[in-house]
């Protein structure tokens, strides 16, 4: 888990769900988000396929429901789009 990544993740999660960053951490899921609802979810889903640049399948985006599993994801997408 790089750190860039988590970071750009974190503040991603703060905007779209109007929390503090200093809050979102790995270890933050949606269960400890109250406005994490399924179209805040959708809200977030966009919001990290504009920034980094990558989509997700149906399947991927019901999985992503923790910071740990978002950032391993967008990791995952990202290395696969380098040459």
């Amino acid at each position: 888990m790089t750190a860039s990544v988590l970071d750009r993740v974190r503040q991603i999660i703060s905007d779209v769900f109007a929390v503090d960053m200093n809050s979102v951490t790995a270890e933050t899921h949606a269960d400890s988000i109250a406005a994490w609802d399924s179209m805040a979810h959708l809200n977030l889903v966009l919001s990290l396929e504009q920034d980094f640049g990558i989509s997700f399948t149906p399947e991927q985006i019901s999985e992503l429901t923790s910071v740990k599993v978002i950032v391993k994801q967008v990791e995952q997408k990202t290395a696969a789009a380098m040459p």
